[in-house]
């Protein structure tokens, strides 16, 4: 038995454990038991003294996060050692589970996936052929995610190569996997290579057309329609690698010190609300483009809407209700967002004055051309607000006197935005003062 704490690593035999120990145990369960009994206790007193740890110095901190770390891991092959053998004796056949909801019930505290994984390799284990991945979880060698993680993999080519290559793939990957030179993402490159030479190109072209079956993207919205989602399974690896790229790319960082302090507005959206703003940027963008600039309407709407309530600023500044148009299918559209998409969108305003006669349908030279885009990707190099870094090309063209205030389509009258500080522009309804040379955006309120 292997006992490692505090950095330390302490050899001991059961025996030795019985006698030194746990004078009044004999057999494994009443040790196990006893054990554990005892480790909750001294847990339960940890848990009590950590609530003063604001009284710890941080020297304590990190060594006690430390310990925390290796009794888990102590639990987590302890745990797995249970599973193993209640896979042997099959423990959970009587019942009518499977093996991970059967561990699912007695272990409720652990996510469904650290479950699924427990339960694979506790599988595995009655295979003698994966008794080295399995014993290299319980020796701490290896986590138990990229165990299973390797298993999976090790699932896949099983069929595709002989019994005795198979084993060495086994070995192979044991060995990767107990090195700690190797990241997880080193890991995975080298799961995937394995994957590459031993599938044949027929497996690999069976599994890219199964895959290319799942592409699916439907709405799951709420019954009451309060919350709308749009669900994507992608059918390709390189779809799921190109939306990924969006996701983690510059365009979904927060805000930088320098935007923040231009400003004087914090950085408040989560993470996941960066990437839809990332992910929204780049659907705009092609809807948009043309030519490598995006010049062309980004959608042609007809809205319906009082003169007035066009033309108001934000309703609430005024004390009133926002103002509201509408779409052809009915659909509801603020007076704020036909303001904002009134500089690149193709909008027909169906604008209703007096007696709701038609009064305007829209304005030949509203859009920005692309002679006017190059010059002012030359003026303003991206967008211009001060500290942020988004590039022209991925910048919008915004109307400094609103479209529907009469502002003039010139380049005196344009600013590049960049989509969230576009809309942000448009919430607080910023001014600003364009230059031959650039623009000076006036924050005050």
């Amino acid at each position: 038995m292997t006992v490692g704490w505090g950095g330390d690593v302490i050899r001991i035999s059961f025996e030795e454990l019985v006698q030194d120990g746990l004078p009044a145990a004999r057999t494994p369960g009443e040790v196990v038991r006893a054990s554990l009994r005892e480790a909750h206790r001294e847990l339960a007193l940890a848990e009590l003294a950590s609530r003063q740890s604001v009284l710890l110095q941080d020297c304590e901190l990190a060594t006690h996060l430390a310990e925390i770390g290796q009794l888990s891991t102590v639990l987590v092959r302890t745990r797995l050692r249970l599973a193993c053998d209640v896979a042997e004796r099959g423990l959970h056949l009587g019942s009518g589970f499977t093996l991970a909801d059967w561990l699912q019930r007695r272990s409720p505290e652990l996510a469904p996936a650290v479950v699924r994984d427990l339960a694979r390799l506790a599988g595995a284990s009655r295979e003698p052929v994966h008794r080295e991945l399995v014993d290299a979880v319980h020796s701490g060698a290896m986590a138990l995610a990229r165990a299973a993680a390797m298993h999976r993999a090790l699932g896949r080519i099983r069929s595709a190569i002989p019994p005795e290559d198979y084993e060495r793939a086994v070995t192979l990957l044991v060995g990767a996997g107990c090195d700690p030179v190797f990241d997880d993402a080193y890991i995975a490159r080298i799961i995937d290579a394995l994957l590459r030479a031993c599938l044949p190109e027929k497996k690999h072209e069976e599994r890219r057309k199964a895959q290319q079956g799942l592409r699916d993207v439907h709405e799951s919205n709420l019954a009451d329609g309060s919350v709308r989602r749009i669900v994507m399974t992608f059918g390709d690896d390189a779809d799921y690698e190109a939306v990924h790229a969006i996701l983690t790319s510059p365009l979904a960082a927060p805000a930088s010190k320098d935007e923040q302090g231009a400003t004087g507005v914090e950085e408040t959206r989560t993470p996941g609300q960066r990437r839809y703003d990332a992910l929204m940027t780049v659907l705009r963008r092609g809807v948009a483009g043309t030519r490598g600039q995006p010049t062309t309407p980004k959608a042609t709407l007809v809205v319906t809407m009082d003169l007035q309530t066009l033309r108001r600023e934000l309703a609430e500044a005024e004390g009133g209700r926002p103002g509201c148009g509408a779409t052809l299918t009915g659909a509801p559209v603020s007076a704020s967002t036909i303001r904002q998409l009134a500089c690149e969108a193709d909008i027909i305003p169906m604008v209703l004055g007096g007696p709701s006669e038609i009064v305007d349908q829209g304005r030949g030279r509203r859009l920005v051309t692309l002679g006017q885009r190059i010059r002012l990707a030359a003026r303003d190099k991206g967008c211009t607000i001060p500290g942020c870094t988004v590039p022209a090309t991925w910048c919008e063209a915004h109307h400094v006197v609103p479209w529907a205030h009469g502002g003039r389509s010139d380049l005196s009258n344009y600013a590049l935005l960049c989509p969230r500080h576009h809309t942000w522009v448009h919430e607080h309804g910023f001014g600003a003062t364009v230059t031959a040379l650039g623009v000076i955006w006036i924050f005050q309120r």
